[in-house]
């Protein structure tokens, strides 16, 4: 019966039809099943590892930072002041150390993010995008953390010199640990979200 009907239709009509089943079949092809061609700039890469290296340097300061405080509140109790202070002066550099990488970071990930447009399949740079935002959001902890330790040496070294009590101690030492733990868990955000990136291609 379809066969009698599709006799009756006049060829170039038939034609038509095929022509327009064949422009279907092709659009279907290309918008569903096509695979988007992959692409990540090589300036994006580049960016991504010395990212990476600098937030492994960051993570690697606090940890640093928060052995020294600990030294330090020791020393406090034995009140061996002295050399409490000159720990004091070191992590004041340390601070300053972390400061750069900060800034280092920064400009690592706008190179990332001007490059994320050109990163097909765009799943991928959407993915991307989620670990520059982890990056960029550890950058703002890591400003805050600076701040609480840059206070809290202070505070000691005022302590240490008769100038005050240092009652804000025990308050800014757990904040310096939160600040730290908050970067440590976006790194690692960062980190594990960069996998995930490397498995869509």
């Amino acid at each position: 019966m379809i066969s009698g009907f599709y006799s009756k239709i006049p060829w170039r009509i038939r034609i038509l039809l095929v022509f327009l089943l064949i422009i279907l079949v092709s659009y279907f092809v290309i918008r569903f099943l096509a695979i988007e061609p992959k692409n990540v700039p090589e300036e994006f890469l580049r960016a991504r590892q010395e990212a990476s290296s600098i937030a492994d340097s960051i993570v690697s300061l606090s940890g640093e930072s928060a052995k020294k405080i600990s030294e330090i509140a020791e020393l406090d109790k034995k009140r061996e002041y002295s050399e409490a202070l000159n720990l004091i002066v070191q992590e004041l550099e340390r601070n300053q150390q972390s400061r750069g990488k900060a800034v280092e970071l920064s400009k690592k990930l706008e190179t990332m993010a001007k490059n994320l447009a050109d990163i097909s399949p765009a799943e991928a740079g959407q993915t991307a995008l989620q670990a520059v935002s982890s990056e960029t959001a550890l950058i703002s902890r890591l400003i805050t953390y600076n701040d609480y330790l840059y206070q809290l040496l202070e505070v000691l070294r005022g302590k240490f010199l008769g100038k005050n009590g240092g009652d804000k101690i025990q308050e800014l030492i757990n904040k310096i640990n939160e600040e730290s733990s908050a970067i440590n868990d976006l790194n690692k955000k960062f980190n594990q979200t960069m996998k995930e990136f490397d498995g869509e291609f």
